[in-house]
């Protein structure tokens, strides 16, 4: 994915969460632009991009927030709690970000997802209604509300960038854990939902190059942006280029909701996952050409994405980005 140079480009860019999938991509695409980046995690640790500035802070602490963000142009929140903690931890790090951004007069960018949409029928833009149908969706609406509402009011401009399901290196999720390990061993696939139905699937690498771009150019006060998508494929073509590219032979299973709820009765983490299967039921599109046409980005193709998830998996890291996690 490229992208197009842009207006907030003096100062420093921090990103929180800086440890994660999303994070670490975002710090490495702000530092290839030429940015002072500080990244920011809970034990100051490398995140692999020389020359970055390392610092160790609490997402939660607002005083701690406050420092590590002394001097910056762009907050980028990419901090992520572990899902059976979101309800508990999600509201206090998210008034802790905006309350430091508003303090040292810096743009958030928050890295969203779009389970706040809902029920649709066709492909979610940035003018999609929110109408959320699970708890977790309401707290994703909830949290973006804030950070808008706060924009309302003059506290600060907001930048909230969405994508669809992600998948790449690092990444945890409904189709990064059932797919790619599955088809590289020759295993199963395990498919939640109906796998021919369309379908966006959201590479990590753009999900993160849209991020540093809103940091680095946009210039509203607030706005919501998606992240830009190739055309949509669908579960069972991806699984089958997956399989492909690892050398093996598709075999696909379809399980639905009422697998995932059973499971999800004695396994919390499933339970709570099971809410979201309705996207998987229905056609998942997300529409990015805004974006796409506002800072000249380009998504990654569905080959790509593949083929650099594969090698990742092939090749993997005693220090992997975990984004399921708060770091």
């Amino acid at each position: 994915m490229s992208r197009a140079p842009g207006a907030g480009r003096d100062g420093v860019h921090v990103v929180v969460g800086a440890g994660g999938a999303v994070g670490r991509l975002v710090v490495a695409h702000l530092s290839a632009a030429g940015l002072p980046v500080r990244a920011v995690t809970r034990d100051g640790r490398d995140v692999g991009t020389p020359g970055v500035e390392a610092v160790s802070a609490d997402a939660a602490d607002a005083a701690a927030l406050t420092a590590a963000c002394r001097g910056a142009v762009a907050v980028h929140h990419c901090a992520m709690p572990p899902l059976l903690r979101w309800t508990r931890d999600f509201p206090a790090l998210t008034d802790a970000l905006v309350d430091a951004a508003s303090t040292v007069g810096a743009r958030l960018v928050y890295a969203d997802d779009t389970w706040m949409y809902g029920r649709v029928e066709g492909a979610m833009t940035e003018d999609t209604p929110w109408r959320p149908v699970s708890p977790l969706g309401v707290l994703r609406a909830w949290l973006a509300e804030r950070m808008l509402h706060a924009a309302a009011a003059g506290r600060l401009q907001v930048s909230i960038a969405r994508a669809g399901e992600l998948y790449g290196p690092g990444v945890r999720s409904l189709i990064a854990g059932n797919v790619f390990g599955s088809a590289l061993r020759g295993r199963p696939v395990h498919w939640v939902g109906d796998p021919d139905l369309p379908l966006t699937p959201t590479f990590v690498d753009d999900f993160a190059r849209t991020v540093a771009a809103l940091g680095m150019a946009d210039t509203s006060d607030a706005a919501v942006w998606h992240v830009p998508h190739p055309a949509p494929t669908t579960g069972r073509a991806l699984a089958a280029e997956a399989c492909r590219q690892a050398g093996t032979r598709l075999w696909l299973l379809r399980h639905g909701t009422s697998r995932l709820r059973a499971v999800g009765r004695v396994v919390p983490l499933v339970r709570a996952g099971a809410e979201l299967v309705y996207q998987f039921e229905q056609p998942f599109v997300v529409d990015g050409s805004r974006a796409g046409r506002a800072f000249g980005l380009t998504p990654t193709t569905y080959e790509e994405g593949v083929r650099r998830t594969l090698s990742a998996l092939r090749t993997p890291s005693a220090d992997r980005p975990d984004a399921a996690r708060v770091r």
